[in-house]
């Protein structure tokens, strides 16, 4: 009752409100006694214009929530438990966040307790899985049921050697360029666009072709060296995605991993169509932005700006398979 109270977003609270609190098949004494136990200690304060229903005991019919009460008892359950608690296990967050996160987090933070009481930090690193099933008996927790959120508040996230684990890096290989000593690779944002070039790759001067899958190569790209690990080989990186502020942030954020380069030669070819309508609601970043645009002519930046802030853009598709295999064979890309 009292962390759904405190959970309770406004100041006032009426009498029906509080009967959907209470727990089911209580009886109304057992539910007024609880009530008179919150009005006799101040957390819940009786309008009195708003009347008492006729039953006995009675109740108010409303009640303004004295939530400052209500936070000291949970902050006094922090106080207390914090001393029971290894030095390791920082609380302070939680005297500043809603009491609810304070209940549904504690029993994780026993465990976790427990766990370094036994073991003290762990030495080598493990997948975030693996730790996660020898922290709380759940291998699913840390990645999905936010236990990194805990592990963050508790300060203690990076002392726990946890390897996030993300998907693998979805490619293609051209196996006559293997043997070669640099190697050209082909980023592209869009399913569709990794299916339109895939069959293709042999016709051209790439090692690979891989789909990025949105914003989730900044984290796959991770995996390149693990899958292609070519000894004593250099790497030149393309992006191709869609010339839409989404597009230029996924590049963005992908060239804060890797030294990664426009596809010019397509974004150019996208340009020359006519672009389509921004459907949903993007925000641009203007890092992002400056840093794209410095690639074009200063006529073709002002066309990108101009189309982008009138909120049209050109989605990868805008170019036919044909059209897509015609500029990645034609093209002449730098080789280092």
């Amino acid at each position: 009752m009292r962390e759904r109270i405190v959970g309770f977003k406004n100041s006032y609270i009426t009498l029906d409100i509080l009967e959907q609190f209470s727990l089911g098949g209580q009886t109304y004494e057992q539910f007024s006694g609880l009530i008179l136990e919150l009005e006799k200690e101040g957390v819940l304060v009786a309008v009195k214009n708003a009347g008492r229903n006729n039953k006995t005991p009675s109740l108010a019919y409303k009640y303004r929530i004295n939530k400052g009460l209500l936070k000291k008892d949970i902050q006094k359950d922090i106080e207390s438990k914090r001393f029971k608690l290894h030095s390791l296990l920082h609380l302070d967050e939680y005297f500043h966040l809603p009491s609810e996160e304070w209940e549904n987090d504690y029993p994780y933070i026993e465990k976790i307790n427990t766990y370094i009481e036994k073991y003290g930090l762990p030495i080598s690193e493990v997948p975030a899985p693996e730790r996660s099933l020898a922290l709380v008996g759940d291998e699913k927790w840390i990645q999905e049921k936010g236990g990194q959120r805990v592990l963050e508040r508790l300060k203690i996230w990076d002392e726990l050697n946890i390897i996030p684990v993300s998907d693998p890096l979805a490619f293609i290989i051209n196996p006559g360029k293997i043997i070669h000593s640099h190697h050209l690779h082909l980023i592209v944002e869009n399913k569709t666009t990794f299916d339109g070039l895939s069959t293709n790759i042999k016709n051209t001067t790439f090692t690979t072709l891989i789909y990025g899958q949105g914003y989730k190569i900044a984290k796959s790209i991770e995996y390149f060296q693990k899958q292609l690990p070519l000894e004593d080989a250099t790497h030149s990186f393309y992006y191709f995605g869609d010339l839409d502020w989404e597009g230029i942030k996924i590049w963005h954020q992908l060239t804060k991993k890797i030294d990664v380069r426009l596809a010019i030669p397509f974004y150019l070819a996208s340009i020359d169509k006519a672009p389509t309508t921004l459907k949903t609601g993007q925000k641009p970043s203007e890092e992002a932005m400056i840093l794209f645009l410095s690639f074009f002519e200063p006529n073709l930046k002002e066309k990108i700006s101009f189309t982008l802030k009138n909120l049209h853009y050109w989605p990868q598709e805008v170019l036919s398979s044909a059209e897509l295999k015609q500029v990645w064979s034609e093209a002449n890309w730098i080789q280092g």
